[in-house]
């Protein structure tokens, strides 16, 4: 299956086990979005993978709306 142009959302992807999936995902083609806390690392990783970044708190159900909306709001095209 090829991952190329599919979009994906990684949580926690800014350290860790989730940074390294997000370097598989761009790696393959994929179009990610890193979502965590931290908005330091959040800029360091866009800034070394060129990803989308929300800095938000996942288990805050208005903030995964916002996620939601902000992912379809960038790669609607």
């Amino acid at each position: 299956m090829s991952l190329k142009g599919k979009i994906i959302v990684v949580t926690g992807g800014s350290g860790g086990l989730g940074l390294g999936l997000v370097e598989a995902l761009v790696e393959h083609g994929a179009k990610v979005t890193v979502v965590a806390r931290e908005s330091d690392a959040l800029k360091s990783v866009h800034d070394r993978l060129s990803v989308a970044v929300i800095a938000a708190d996942v288990t805050d159900e208005a903030a995964a709306h916002r996620i939601l909306a902000e992912v379809r709001r960038t790669f609607s095209s």
